[in-house]
């Protein structure tokens, strides 16, 4: 986690991201807890120091056949109930201090505008142009040819579940091959991870305290469900609601040489949410769901070449949607819209024609040293040893992705063209007719 010397290091740019931020973090009373741990723990150092010299007083005494006086002997029980008052106390304000520590956002990256969305985020980029197309949305279209339902799906495991069926299937997993092909040729290892994670690492990769709700808790380990401490707890499992998290913590408590980095991750995965929020028109077919697909880019690397990475990364989600020929505009998220855990975020939004909007396909974000520190993942360069940079981006979210190429490529016939650099994969040219 984050530690009270980094608060301490780092005070002025703390204050100044929680100002950016409109937070309501209570640093305040982080800083006052830190203050008076530090004095406790300084005066029970001092009354350790008497306790030790004393008993060592008595015990020359009774070497010598001699009885400590009472002066002496009540000091020392004086000592001992302090100790034990301060003892007794302690725990309960270092385990609130933990929570604080836990708890704090990430310091924003001074590029980041101050304000709240949508009015504060800021479109720094448009390529293509979107058609001025009249047409059903994308479960209507789906519906028609067959290919999507969620009527059945909503029956055997509820609302915002779904079968996909016939090519729009064999269209996702040429949609995944392509994207994990361009990858692995820029210098990116292909990772399937697992799709549980412990809570305690969790923990390490998200704000757990306000991300868990849209969690699914796989359930309670056997050791935790009879023992309820919180080593056990901790050993709970969580589906994944991103590669990215399973990726942050792949190299947990782990230190390498500077010589090792970068480590360039592409994840493939399936994704749980429980979208709680979600209302209106995203809960109608497959923009918003509980399970969906991904492919999550992931950077390890050090201080130095973090926008260098960024940049790369963003390079890659542009990539791909300028081949898929879909419209899109990158829009730099305000400080009132940045997430918890990252420094700065750009979101990819591209043009969905049967709702004449750009909607948002993923992320491409730096949380600069937030995970390693949680997480402790280091690397040793010149006899420092420092703390890696994380970096994620969105690559493609497969329903999403979906969604995109339906409405884009749509036929006045109710047919759907293949984009052209899926072809080979898919091997045809149209689907649907």
């Amino acid at each position: 986690m984050l530690t009270a010397k980094y608060v301490r290091d780092n005070l002025d740019a703390i204050r100044k991201s929680l100002q950016k931020r409109g937070s309501k973090y209570p640093l305040n009373e982080l800083l006052q807890l830190d203050e008076k741990l530090g004095k406790v723990n300084r005066e029970l150092q001092e009354l350790r120091a008497e306790r030790n010299k004393g008993s060592q007083q008595i015990n020359m005494l009774k070497k010598t056949g001699k009885e400590p006086d009472k002066a002496l002997t009540d000091s020392m029980s004086g000592i001992k109930k302090k100790i034990e008052g301060i003892e007794k106390d302690t725990p309960v304000q270092e385990a609130r201090m933990q929570t604080l520590l836990w708890s704090m956002p990430n310091i924003l990256d001074e590029s980041v505008p101050v304000g709240e969305p949508p009015d504060g985020n800021k479109v720094i980029k448009k390529w293509g142009n979107p058609a001025p197309k009249n047409i059903p949305t994308h479960e209507e279209i789906l519906g028609k040819l067959n290919m999507l339902d969620v009527e059945r799906a909503g029956k055997t495991t509820g609302a915002r579940f779904y079968f996909m069926k016939g090519d729009l299937v064999l269209l996702e997993m040429s949609l995944l091959r392509y994207v994990m092909d361009l990858l692995t040729k820029r210098g990116y290892t292909p990772v399937l991870p697992p799709f549980m994670l412990k809570k305690k690492y969790y923990r390490g990769a998200a704000p757990l305290a306000t991300f868990e709700d849209a969690l699914y808790r796989v359930g309670e380990t056997e050791e935790a469900s009879k023992l309820k401490d919180v080593e056990h707890v901790e050993d709970e499992l969580f589906l994944i609601g991103t590669a990215e998290h399973a990726l942050a913590t792949m190299h947990a408590e782990e230190v390498f040489s500077a010589n090792d980095l970068p480590f360039k991750y592409a994840g493939i995965s399936p994704c749980f949410r429980r979208e709680a929020g979600a209302h209106g028109k995203d809960t109608k077919g497959i923009f918003r769901v509980h399970q969906f697909d991904k492919i999550e880019q992931f950077i390890y690397c050090k201080k130095e070449d973090e926008q260098k990475y960024f940049d790369e990364l963003l390079g890659n989600t542009e990539k791909i949607w300028q081949e898929l020929n879909v419209p899109y505009r990158l829009v730099m998220l305000c400080s009132g819209d940045t997430g918890h855990q990252m420094t700065k975020t750009v979101d990819i939004e591209c043009y969905m024609p049967g709702q004449k909007a750009y909607r948002e396909l993923g992320s491409c974000s730096s949380a600069g040293i937030w995970q390693s520190m949680r997480l402790d993942i280091r690397y040793d360069e010149k006899q420092e040893r420092k703390y890696v940079y994380t970096l994620n981006n969105t690559a493609v979210p497969a329903q999403r992705a979906l969604v995109c190429i339906v409405e884009n490529y749509t036929n006045p016939d109710g047919s759907i063209t293949v984009p052209d650099v899926l072809v080979p994969y898919m091997g045809k040219k149209v689907i649907g007719r």
